[in-house]
């Protein structure tokens, strides 16, 4: 499960034992299937991956998806229509990112503070654009690692939920709904998932506002 804590819509009043009896599989299996049917849903907090601090707010749809990251404090915004990513890039990104000072200057001026358009496929910023992308990022995200097993029950801001803890942390579920609510690690990471169903469709930036990917050697 990934590693990456809570703020969630109140549910409905389903009986929390209809969800907090089943089995740590069964919760796990309703779950993934609430997180799929959902049409949108907004994802905050940070997490880390491979020694990067990764810090996120993106509201994920169906369709598409929009919002804001940063890596080590180098900040980004992204917009993810079907399989058409744009990214506004920091300077500060470009800086960490290039291999000299020159090169990062050059990019920048290029770039002209513009989205950049490339595509989920692509190598080079595909990756990072995948965070916007339901079916790529949030309806793969809980996978567990090693055992799994129940912990008890606890609100977090009003919603009654049931932990399901394997070695890399623990996924809150709210039990009225199999809905996800919270993803925790034993350190600092954590995701919070609300505003399920609330999204709307994200647009492309205006044309003049955006540079090609390919133009840029992506």
């Amino acid at each position: 499960m990934v590693t990456p804590s809570p703020v969630v819509t109140p549910s409905p009043s389903t009986p929390a034992s209809t969800i907090a009896g089943l089995s740590a599989t069964k919760i796990l299996a309703k779950t993934q299937a609430a997180a799929k049917a959902a049409t949108s849903v907004r994802m905050k907090g940070a997490m880390s991956d491979g020694g990067d601090r990764i810090v996120l707010d993106i509201r994920l749809g169906q369709a598409g998806g929009q919002g804001t990251m940063s890596i080590n404090g180098a900040a980004f915004s992204l917009i993810v229509l079907d399989r058409t990513a744009y990214l506004k890039i920091s300077d500060k990104f470009w800086r960490a990112q290039a291999e000299s000072k020159a090169d990062a200057d050059a990019l920048i001026a290029l770039i002209g503070g513009r989205w950049i358009k490339t595509s989920l496929s692509d190598k080079d910023l595909g990756e990072l654009a995948a965070f916007a992308s339901k079916p790529k990022f949030f309806d793969t995200l809980f996978e567990p690692t090693g055992t799994l097993r129940k912990t008890a029950t606890r609100t977090l801001d009003g919603v009654t939920a049931i932990g399901l803890r394997d070695t890399d942390g623990t996924l809150w579920v709210d039990t009225a709904t199999g809905r996800p609510v919270r993803l925790e690690s034993t350190g600092t990471d954590a995701l919070t998932f609300t505003e399920y169903n609330q999204a709307t469709t994200p647009k492309a930036p205006p044309a003049a506002q955006v540079i090609d990917g390919k133009a840029l050697g992506m």
